[in-house]
């Protein structure tokens, strides 16, 4: 009996500690609840904003010193990048790839952690193609995303982490 090499891994996000899963439940209270909203709105605009590449508005996602690092299934690192401009930069190239129309869809947020200036957010993504009159599924994952509060009430980027299923 031959056994196949599952790939990915099951939890391979979280058994080479690149994504936390919550024990409990973050406490809310009423502060905390319209932080929350506007973070998941901040999550939403990022997904939004790339699917629509609205470039600038995506970059406005991000704080100026932001980082996007990733992984394909924990065998392909995908280098850190550093900077609003770099990071919009780096996403249009990709963008210029990609002549269908994806969609970034994120789901099943779990707060990591939460207080008045600072988040930690994990969540699905299931990312689609349509193209050709067809609809595909381009690959699954997830995103660890930490995100701050700016002088201006707006959530910010800080850092995000793509975690993906198999390659695209």
């Amino acid at each position: 009996m031959t056994t196949e090499v599952q790939s990915p891994l099951p939890s391979w996000g979280r058994s080479q500690a690149f994504v936390p899963v919550p024990n409990n439940a973050v406490p809310v209270n009423e502060f905390h609840l319209a932080d929350r909203l506007a973070i998941l709105d901040a999550l939403a605009r990022y997904a939004w904003t790339y699917d629509e590449r609205q470039i600038v508005a995506l970059g406005n996602s991000f704080t100026e010193d932001a980082v996007w690092e990733g992984s394909v299934a924990g065998e392909f690192r995908i280098e850190p990048i550093r900077g609003r401009e770099a990071i919009s930069s780096w996403l249009q190239e990709h963008m210029a790839n990609q002549p269908d129309q994806r969609r970034h869809n994120m789901t099943n947020h779990a707060f990591i952690s939460q207080d008045a200036d600072s988040a930690e957010v994990t969540s699905y993504l299931l990312l689609t193609s349509a193209s050709g009159g067809e609809v595909k599924l381009v690959t699954t994952g997830f995103y660890k995303t930490k995100l701050v509060k700016a002088s201006s009430g707006e959530w910010l980027i800080e850092h995000i982490f793509g975690g993906f299923d198999t390659p695209f």
